[in-house]
């Protein structure tokens, strides 16, 4: 049986444990499309077989390409956007319960149509994710946005720790969100050059602000923000990407008591009321949809 579309590897360099080469996925409809999918890409060569013996990926070599024997793997997909193309990091690892703490090989930023994706996730058996969606790494990007529900400013760390923290939560309670220090609630680029040379180096500043969300957390963030400092019309700003989290986050006070809080109307809200606290719980355990037919949410 001929699918209606492969991916196919134009081998560059072939090496005892790697393989390098051109990623294209090819099209059976009306009449054959190719479209290169990432230039010289490189894949262990045993999850490089596994695709091969799937039957996903067609390899083009010269002399012809000689697979070694079928290891298992596990393959998921990271989405970054989503509609009418998907674009997606492809993501490997030795087994299926691992894969997203055991990742040791990506192809990143590739794109397909949606219909073509679906068709790879189902014949690849691979587990998909919304892990990067709504992810914005540029600040530049951020202020012509503007805040939202995924995108949040504040001036600086040091006069805005409660507010960094209940951001934080509120994110990893609701939706991924991006949290950048040192732009005002306007949009306008302000830095933090001054909490940088405060504590000596850039190095020591972002353990400082990695420390403080651990201190200020329960349980640890599983993954943990991703925290990076950027020199934005010559001034420090901070990233810091929060991905929504598959258990419960609460902040803790300055007496060490627990608060829930979650992204609302484009804010960040306490949330108080022990039976909405529930309904995020199992939520977070079960899964919304799951939660839904179970009658729980």
């Amino acid at each position: 049986m001929r699918h209606i579309c492969s991916f196919v590897a134009a081998v560059i360099q072939l090496e005892e444990q790697s393989v390098r080469f051109d990623f294209y996925q090819e099209s059976q409809r009306s009449k054959p499309v190719r479209e290169l999918l990432k230039q010289r890409a490189t894949l262990p060569r045993h999850y490089f077989d596994y695709l091969f013996h799937s039957g996903v990926l067609e390899v083009e070599s010269d002399p012809p390409y000689q697979p070694v024997a079928a290891q298992p793997a596990a393959i998921g997909m990271n989405i970054r956007s989503l509609g009418s193309n998907v674009v997606f990091d492809m993501c490997f690892a030795p087994q299926t319960y691992k894969l997203w703490q055991n990742t040791d090989a990506v192809l990143e930023d590739i794109s397909l149509s949606a219909d073509l994706f679906e068709e790879y996730v189902y014949r690849l058996g691979a587990i998909s994710r919304f892990r990067y969606l709504g992810r914005v790494d540029d600040p530049l990007v951020a202020t012509q946005l503007g805040e939202n529900d995924m995108i949040e400013f504040k001036r600086d760390f040091l006069l805005s720790k409660t507010g960094i923290i209940k951001s934080i939560v509120a994110f990893a309670n609701s939706n991924n969100g991006n949290l950048f220090l040192g732009i005002t609630d306007e949009g306008t680029i302000s830095g933090v050059d001054h909490e940088v040379e405060h504590y000596g180096d850039p190095d020591k500043y972002i353990l400082a602000i990695t420390q403080y969300i651990q201190d200020k957390t329960v349980p640890l963030l599983t993954p943990f923000p991703k925290i990076t400092l950027q020199k934005v019309q010559g001034k420090y700003v901070v990233a810091i990407f929060v991905e929504v989290a598959s258990e419960l986050i609460c902040g803790l006070d300055k007496n060490g008591e627990k608060y829930v809080v979650i992204r609302t109307n484009n804010r960040s809200v306490v949330v108080k009321d022990p039976h909405q606290i529930g309904e995020i719980y199992v939520k977070r355990k079960l899964g919304s949809e799951i939660s839904r037919r179970l009658g729980l949410l």
